[in-house]
């Protein structure tokens, strides 16, 4: 049986992340086209709605029951949803403020964590391996966005991000009182069993973290111009 941090969940993370490392490297060093990087961010988009879709449809024959082809968690409809926008939206649109921040945590958390993975005797059981690629690749689209300029981190667009959760939160309140589905989007339960991980701490956790990174990018960015504009000055003296 698979389980976390056993032989089958350490070759899925070795293969991933040097997938994850060699693509990052040769887009960021190769890709100088505006054009070129947006087809790599739509195909990226569009494969992710494949797994996110591929998993969906697995989830609901592991369960016998049809109606979990709706994602009822943070990561299924982040995964949807950013997927969508990849394909759709423009550079630094205020959707993507969200949902690459949401992306990148859970991504990163699952693949890490997938508390998921012994649910089959195999790894390759499509709910398990559809479940471990869509979370892979909606955190590398996050990273590949970030890493590219694709979207930039800014306070201006950060409220994107708190307010999209409550949407989301909103949304699971609905799966549950109409839909009867238990605990959507982790409401009622924790995020991981046993622990004090709800999404009432993780939440409120993952908000100031980001928003710490924001600051420190922000920060970072106006170091690097005013270190750049005396030596322009001078530049333009000598001149």
């Amino acid at each position: 049986m698979p389980k976390v941090y056993g032989w089958e969940h350490i070759v899925y993370l070795l293969l991933f992340f040097a997938a994850f490392a060699g693509t990052l490297t040769a887009i960021k060093l190769k890709v100088k086209n505006e054009k070129t990087l947006r087809i790599i961010i739509m195909s990226v988009g569009g494969l992710l709605l494949a797994f996110i879709i591929f998993n969906r449809i697995a989830i609901c024959f592991h369960k016998s029951n049809a109606k979990y082809l709706i994602p009822d968690s943070f990561c299924g409809v982040t995964s949807l949803c950013f997927a969508i926008c990849a394909l759709a939206c423009k550079r630094d649109a205020l959707p993507l403020h969200c949902l690459v921040y949401i992306a990148f945590w859970g991504g990163a958390i699952t693949t890490f964590y997938p508390d998921f993975i012994g649910q089959n005797s195999s790894v390759l059981y499509p709910a398990t391996i559809s479940g471990l690629l869509h979370h892979g690749i909606a955190f590398y689209l996050s990273v590949l966005m970030v890493v590219t300029g694709y979207v930039k981190p800014c306070l201006k667009k950060f409220y994107a991000f708190p307010v999209g959760l409550c949407f989301m939160l909103c949304y699971g309140i609905f799966l549950i009182d109409a839909l009867k589905f238990d605990h959507a989007m982790y409401i009622g339960k924790p995020l991981v069993a046993g622990t004090f991980l709800t999404w009432y701490v993780v939440a409120p956790m993952m908000i100031a973290v980001t928003l710490g990174g924001v600051l420190l990018y922000e920060f970072i960015l106006k170091k690097k111009k005013s270190s750049a504009e005396p030596s322009e000055n001078a530049n333009d003296a000598r001149l």
